[in-house]
């Protein structure tokens, strides 16, 4: 564009045919260097209409537009416009279904499980490796009650 136009110049709105408009008033630009190389798929067609006070950019979607944001890159008299789909339609997309975020990981870590059944196992086999009379010794009494309490958390959990 030639001028970036004030926040408050730059307006858009969804139309019932498929259409987002973004109009710039009190914009000049060069039509052909607005015009894009390609366009992405969600993108069905796109036009630019001129008028003497204002530019209009016209996007036909797939999916309408739910909200957008406009960002002004003053350098380099560039707009950038965030356009936000409705979150039923994310939801709907494939690569979010694959996501499974409905379902948390309701099991012990790998790693604190491993630690809880080697630490009641070393606790168990010193304690009756010990040289006493007393084969339930304090020792072999917290070990067993590390892997019962480890077992009994792995089929909770």
């Amino acid at each position: 564009m030639n001028n970036l136009p004030d926040v408050s110049n730059i307006t858009a709105w969804q139309a019932s045919s498929g259409w987002f408009y973004i109009t710039m008033y009190k914009v000049k630009g060069d039509s052909s260097s607005l015009m894009p190389r390609k366009l992405p798929p969600q993108v069905i067609d796109f036009q630019i209409i001129e008028s003497d006070e204002s530019i209009q950019l016209g996007i036909r979607i797939k999916q309408p537009i739910e909200n957008h944001d406009f960002l002004l890159v003053k350098n380099s008299n560039t707009l950038v416009a965030s356009l936000h789909y409705s979150t039923e339609y994310l939801a709907q997309l494939d690569t979010v279904k694959k996501m499974n975020l409905g379902q948390q990981n309701k099991e012990m870590p790998q790693e604190i499980r491993n630690w809880l059944y080697i630490t009641g196992t070393g606790l168990t086999v010193a304690g009756l490796l010990l040289d006493s009379d007393d084969r339930m010794n304090s020792q072999t009494q917290s070990g067993l009650g590390v892997l019962i309490t480890t077992i009994l958390l792995d089929l909770i959990w």
